[in-house]
């Protein structure tokens, strides 16, 4: 009775797994790439951030000389 139960309990997690993984896999795809797209726009977003300050500083400092 024992080895019928873990056979069963094997076949049952096999069966999950096969059922299951793709549609797990493409969630994290889907999840990754959103992760990678949100990280992406954030460095964009900082880089033109400090690139309008640099322009900004650097007009002031040239006001400043004249």
């Amino acid at each position: 009775m024992n080895d019928v139960a873990g056979i069963a309990l094997t076949l049952s997690v096999v069966t999950a797994l096969r059922v299951f993984a793709p549609a797990a896999w493409r969630l994290t795809r889907r999840l990754l790439g959103a992760t990678v797209r949100i990280g992406a726009e954030s460095l964009a977003e900082r880089r033109t951030t400090g690139r309008a300050s640099d322009v900004a500083q650097s007009a002031s400092e040239k006001g400043a000389r004249l």
